[in-house]
């Protein structure tokens, strides 16, 4: 993608997957040149001239569109800002977090087209019907590769605790560039604020996550801890996020402006799947259990985004910051938290009979 509007030259050889592609085949013998000048000014255009009109297809097209009506270039920094202007708060850092999810989603979308293109050659050349074609083409049922044994890097994991080790995460908070922690709330927030306070004057990027404690799954996760035999449930999610977003309301009054810009707080209205403690290509991941807080299960250490276990634990990091409503003054965050209410279509006194602090 960048190499297309810059130098397409180095581009020879180097786009395999592409070279398969029906209608290149189709194309007939062409030299690597010439394959290349197919690729970038025949099969992508048309492919995407023929996506859906969602955000994200329309900021793919602004992605892989390297020229301007004129023929001119358009840099990657042009393409980035027309492509996050389609998007619902697209993050800052729009080459970390967004371009490799739209790539993902911009080759899956390319596969589709290129299936469908050989499933319209191969009912016009065969006469068949087309769920007889559809059914040729299918791939065989493959068995099921074998498990990644866990000490094998590709794996992931590092090591599984007893629960989150909070020496060791603040540890490695001390040499971090990017801090992220997913959680219901964080009981421990206490144990980490000087932590959190000296990483945000060396700059580092921190993005806490918490469930919006107004929501009715703030109520359910209540009802999960509540053990048997415990007397009415009681309120747990509320008070917890309120005593969170006190402690970082003051972390962020103890640095000056510039550092505080680093640190971004949102709230999230989605089922909780599990609590992250994130340190650049690092994480502790454990589950939501009944009757047990995330940070006293069993947490998983894991190391690559690209990992297997990786993989998915990251990407759910990125799924719900970007659903999460953000504090525009972490400091101010009991005015701004009612007002993330209609955003989130809750009401602000939404938790029916369930005993609640306020």
């Amino acid at each position: 993608m960048r190499l297309a509007g810059r130098d397409p030259e180095a581009l020879k050889a180097q786009l395999p997957a592409l070279c398969s592609f029906h209608r290149v085949l189709a194309a007939g013998e062409l030299n690597d040149a010439a394959r290349v000048h197919f690729i970038l000014h025949r099969l992508i255009p048309d492919y995407l001239a023929r996506l859906p009109a969602g955000r994200d297809c329309q900021a793919i097209r602004e992605l892989m569109t390297w020229e301007d009506s004129d023929g001119d270039a358009r840099s990657l920094t042009t393409r980035y800002h027309k492509a996050s202007a389609h998007l619902l708060n697209a993050a800052d850092d729009f080459g970390r977090r967004q371009e490799p999810r739209l790539l993902l989603e911009c080759a899956r979308r390319f596969a589709a087209l290129d299936h469908e293109d050989r499933l319209q050659a191969a009912t016009a050349d065969s006469g068949m019907p087309a769920a007889e074609v559809i059914r040729a083409l299918e791939p065989r049922e493959e068995a099921p590769s074998a498990p990644i044994p866990a000490e094998d890097p590709a794996a992931g994991v590092l090591g599984v605790h007893q629960s989150l080790d909070n020496r060791l995460f603040a540890d490695y908070i001390s040499t971090a560039e990017r801090i992220m922690i997913l959680n219901t709330w964080i009981p421990e927030v206490g144990i980490l604020a000087d932590a959190l306070v000296e990483a945000l004057a060396r700059g580092t990027d921190i993005r806490i996550l918490m469930l919006y404690p107004y929501s009715h799954i703030a109520r359910l996760r209540s009802e999960a801890l509540h053990g048997p035999g415990q007397g009415a449930p009681r309120d747990l999610v509320r008070p917890g996020v309120k005593h969170c977003l006190d402690v970082l309301a003051a972390i962020a009054g103890m640095v000056d402006e510039g550092q505080r810009r680093c640190l971004r707080v949102r709230l999230y209205h989605s089922l909780p799947s599990i609590a992250v403690y994130s340190v650049d290509d690092r994480a502790f991941m454990s589950v939501f259990l009944h009757g047990q807080i995330s940070f006293k299960a069993p947490a998983i250490e894991v190391q690559g985004q690209e990992s297997l276990l990786g993989r998915p634990i990251f990407r759910e990091l990125e799924t719900l910051w970007e659903i999460g409503q953000e504090f525009g003054d972490l400091i101010r965050w009991q005015d701004e938290i009612e007002d993330m209410a209609p955003r989130f279509r809750v009401p602000v006194d939404g938790y029916g009979d369930l005993s609640v602090e306020r």
